[in-house]
């Protein structure tokens, strides 16, 4: 727990009390080349110089819409020097959802790189803030775009002298959790960095200099920066990344950089399970995955597996953007399977229904979570004081998911309100999730989208749209059959059907809404028998 000893309350800060403390010993790695905290404070330092002096001042928005790279750092660490605010972009957001971004924040500079310039480009004439662009890579000479290396030529020694403070915004990171057509920006505060890398990395795991901390999980999201950067920078650690997870890989990159620690949300685990049997593969450093969404409720069954195979703590843990990271954790000492753990030192934590009255010990409902800390959650929603106000009701977070607390007090996710099936009074609200796991745990399945539709009883029944892998030929039957294995009868699709991908939104989210018709040929009925419902 952070407590009125740690001084250090700002990002910046902490970067220039570790670049004082270790100076040219290893910060972080990534694609083979290694990066000294010196390195790392300095860089910063010479681009908040460049930044401050054409006009960046203390609570300006910029705009990062990249992949992972050693630029998004630099970067990151060079606003947080002067008080800017850094907004980084999702890199699935495209069209709308881009635009929205570039103008409720107001900003004036943004900064590409090659894998992003194509979208930006496509929605450039609407972004009327923006006046500067950055390009990182090779590809400027010719462009329209300023080199990202220009700012590098700042002075690399003193840092401009803004007074920044714990209680400053650090970042606004817009996702698409709540009920709104747009993504919604999340402004956190710099304390809220500090705080959840002292709370999991130093405090929670123990971890010192000897360890690594790797991921490959995009830096537009808070867990990455919060837990991963923060947090290595909290216990003095390494750490390492890569741009994006490729499974096959992963192991390879583990034992390169000699990783301890590696994050991991979602499926993550399941497709590293999913591969073959290697000697090699099953080797490796770490001690703890640490992360969200590989198990749900009460299925320990993955999790054990996994850690007997690749001899790793899996430590599942629960958190939002809007709870900066982290909310509830399983630790090295204190698990239960299936759980996400309990609260960490500085959350509350209860389960309430809809009238926001709290639930009954082990019933099911939406978790809510507030501060015990102050600065160390969400300040409220940018441009949006009425999603505040109804995030934020009573004084509890409401987080949009639901689940449930044992009598330890220990917390069990279900699922986003979003991605849960209401099977009635009796068998109650379900993960879809849990269901899209096991069907993609099919080697020919590449992916899934499960959802709810409307039954003659009333309530909800399960369909399921699976995307096979291509070339290979599996059935409704065989996908059926496939989940009959693993799931429990309630929770076995009635409805299935085989499409050749999934329709999107311009952000990347599956459009359920065009997958709920069951009455197509190609849609089959469990309740039919074993034949497609013609």
């Amino acid at each position: 727990m952070a407590t009125e000893g740690d001084a250090v309350r700002t990002l910046g800060g902490l970067l220039e009390r570790r670049s004082r403390e270790f100076g040219d010993e290893t910060f972080f790695r990534c694609r083979g080349e290694s990066y000294s905290f010196t390195e790392l404070d300095a860089t910063a330092t010479a681009i908040a110089n460049e930044l401050y002096a054409n006009g960046v001042a203390k609570g300006d928005r910029v705009c990062i819409y990249m992949y992972n790279r050693p630029e998004y750092l630099y970067t990151l660490f060079a606003l947080a020097k002067i008080g800017a605010v850094a907004v980084p972009i999702d890199t699935r957001f495209t069209d709308g959802p881009l635009v929205h971004v570039l103008a409720e924040t107001n900003a004036e500079i943004v900064i590409l790189d090659g894998d992003t310039v194509e979208a930006y480009e496509a929605v450039k004439s609407d972004a009327a803030t923006i006046s500067t662009e950055f390009f990182v890579g090779d590809d400027v000479a010719g462009s329209p775009y300023r080199d990202f290396e220009l700012l590098l030529e700042g002075d690399r020694t003193t840092a401009p002298d803004v007074g920044v403070s714990g209680t400053d915004t650090c970042s606004a990171i817009y996702v698409q959790r709540y009920r709104r057509s747009n993504p919604q920006g999340v402004a956190l505060p710099h304390y809220s960095y500090v705080n959840t890398g002292i709370e999991s990395c130093r405090d929670m795991l123990g971890l010192s200099r000897d360890d690594c901390i790797f991921t490959t999980l995009p830096f537009y999201s808070s867990y990455p920066i919060q837990m991963g950067v923060a947090g290595a920078l909290a216990a003095g650690a390494e750490f390492a990344f890569e741009k994006k997870f490729e499974g096959d890989q992963f192991w390879e990159w583990v034992r390169r950089y000699d990783a301890t620690v590696f994050l991991y949300l979602g499926r993550m685990l399941s497709v590293l399970y999913n591969q073959p049997e290697n000697a090699e593969s099953d080797r490796n450093p770490a001690s703890y995955a640490v992360g969200h969404g590989f198990g749900f409720e009460t299925d320990e069954t993955m999790i054990a597996n996994f850690e007997r195979r690749f001899d790793v703590k899996v430590l599942e843990a629960y958190g939002i953007t809007p709870t900066a990271t982290l909310a509830t954790s399983n630790r090295p000492d204190d698990r239960r399977l299936g759980s996400v753990g309990k609260p960490v030192s500085h959350a509350d934590v209860k389960i309430v229904d809809e009238n926001d009255w709290e639930v009954p010990t082990g019933e099911t409902g939406e978790i809510v979570v507030r501060p015990r800390e102050p600065n160390t959650m969400l300040q409220g929603f940018v441009n949006d004081d009425e999603l505040t106000a109804e995030v934020c009701q009573n004084q509890w977070i409401h987080t949009n998911d639901v689940g449930y607390l044992d009598e330890d007090g220990y917390l069990y996710f279900v699922a986003s309100k979003t991605n849960t099936i209401h099977l009635g009074r009796v068998a109650g609200r379900i993960s879809s999730l849990e269901i899209e796991s096991v069907i993609e745990s099919h080697p020919a399945v590449r992916e899934s989208a499960v959802l709810g539709v409307h039954s003659d009883a009333g309530d909800e029944a399960i369909k399921a749209v699976a995307v096979p892998v291509e070339g290979t030929d599996v059935s409704a039957i065989d996908v059926s059959k496939h989940c009959e294995k693993q799931l429990t009868y309630h929770k076995l699709p009635r409805y299935i059907e085989l499409r050749d991908d999934l329709p999107r939104t311009a952000a990347g989210k599956v459009r359920h809404d065009r997958l709920r018709d069951t009455s197509a040929a190609t849609v089959w009925d469990r309740q039919s028998g074993y034949d497609l419902n013609r």
